[in-house]
């Protein structure tokens, strides 16, 4: 129920190669959450803030440790509901300006879109806005689009369908994760930013890459050495995974930072499709098991040929000026965690890291299981020296049931029935232990 008991557990992993990833299983629904005072609403997000904080403290006595955190659990649900919706409505309004369909606006079509949505009163903040981003009048595109957004955080929040009471609490919500981002930093700890509903998920992309680009920075600076601390989860079950992994990885190498992310097939397909069918909108979810699997493996597939793009990249730069640099966490581009408990992926992940050469102890790219979920990879990979993290969530019984029944239900839809592979293995286990004791 704690993290400090979680401790012996870890050593335990520890001693078998595997690495943890602590998580507190403290999240809230829409449906879940209940309407308090502002007084006792803050100090039961200031206490949630508190259980990260130990639980940072905690891991950091194992090296090259995660803790998983769960932005809705830090703040009022329906903040992230209506940021979610205010990100919405500014990228349909994105295509709607489009008027030639290339997936680019120039300068005026952007203002009469940002005037449209902010409206008349903000035109000469809208101009100093463009003009900061845009000075030489060139095409903005999406990932442009995307950067004014981050960048004019306080204008888009003021002008949101957040009224007052809610962009204090928003505000309140990015000081609680500074001050868990900063101790981390700290504590060498690396975060894993938990994926949330597709109600949500905007709005954590949006403050998980405004969060990365303060603390993945590439630079020499000391308190960037030990590599990213901010990693994003990226849903691929979700049809539009793709597109915004490519455009959060792009960001980070245009603005110089450290792209991190944690590779999930997803835990909500369940509550998203009766959710999807009730308001009458598109399936988020891809339509076959096939699909998914096609998607999840693309983007492993698409992370590796960027390392292995720039470990060539270093190579031709050690033999051009003849210095000596091994591709290691200060220098790769990027890090992921490919958290499947899919063999058929596990086994393709590893031939394509033999296939390129890369590193293994070179802090890019790790490996993730639940705690109690597919032993079988989780040891056999650390066994064999690859970098393996088990997910250990604790918390009250009535906390991490949520949790618990979206393991269960990914385990039977997602996973396509290998509970009962993992079962026939473990059964033949006993069975061969029982005859070598004979």
């Amino acid at each position: 129920e704690t993290d400090k008991e979680c401790t012996d557990t870890m050593s335990k992993l520890r001693k078998h190669n595997i690495g943890s990833i602590l998580g507190p299983s403290i999240e809230t629904d829409l449906n879940q959450y209940e309407t308090s005072s502002d007084f006792e609403n803050d100090e039961k997000f200031n206490q949630v803030t508190n259980e990260y904080l130990s639980c940072i403290k905690t891991i950091s006595k194992q090296p090259d440790s995660f803790v998983a955190v769960k932005i809705t659990g830090l703040s009022d649900p329906l903040i992230l509901k209506n940021l979610t919706l205010t990100l919405n409505s500014l990228n349909k309004a994105f295509d709607q300006f489009d008027n030639d369909q290339d997936g680019s606006l120039r300068k005026p079509e952007l203002k009469n879109l940002f005037v449209k949505i902010f409206g008349e009163s903000e035109t000469r903040l809208i101009d100093r806005i463009l003009d900061k981003a845009n000075s030489d009048n060139r095409l903005i595109n999406r990932l442009d689009y995307f950067k004014i957004l981050l960048d004019n955080r306080d204008f888009m929040i003021k002008n949101s369908m957040l009224n007052q009471k809610m962009i204090k609490g928003f505000n309140q919500l990015l000081t609680r994760l500074e001050q868990i981002s900063k101790t981390a930093q700290q504590y060498n700890v690396k975060l894993l930013i938990d994926a949330e509903q597709t109600y949500f998920q905007p709005a954590v992309d949006y403050i998980a890459m405004g969060l990365s680009l303060k603390y993945n920075k590439l630079t020499d600076d000391d308190n960037f050495q030990n590599g990213p601390i901010i990693f994003n989860t990226y849903q691929m079950y979700l049809k539009d995974s793709p597109s915004r992994l490519q455009r959060d990885y792009e960001l980070s190498q245009r603005n110089k930072v450290r792209f991190a992310a944690k590779l999930v097939r997803g835990a909500y397909m369940v509550s998203e499709r009766s959710i999807a069918n009730e308001s009458g909108y598109p399936d988020p979810i891809h339509d076959s098991l096939e699909d998914t699997h096609e998607s999840y493996n693309g983007a492993v597939s698409y992370l590796l040929s960027e390392l292995y793009k720039s470990k060539k990249n270093l190579e031709a730069k050690n033999v051009n000026d003849g210095s000596i640099h091994d591709s290691n966490i200060s220098n790769n581009p990027l890090a992921f965690i490919i958290a499947s408990h899919n063999q058929e992926t596990i086994i393709k992940a590893c031939e394509k890291l033999e296939q390129f050469g890369i590193d293994l102890n070179s802090g890019a790219v790790y490996f993730a299981q639940l705690y109690g979920m597919c032993d079988q990879i989780t040891y056999t990979l650390g066994d064999l020296g690859y970098p393996v993290y088990k997910y250990i969530t604790y918390g009250k019984v009535n906390e991490v049931i949520p949790f618990l029944i979206r393991r269960a239900q990914e385990n039977t839809s997602v996973l396509d029935g290998r509970a009962a592979i993992e079962q026939n293995a473990l059964w033949n286990e006993i069975i061969s232990r029982l005859k070598f004791c004979k």
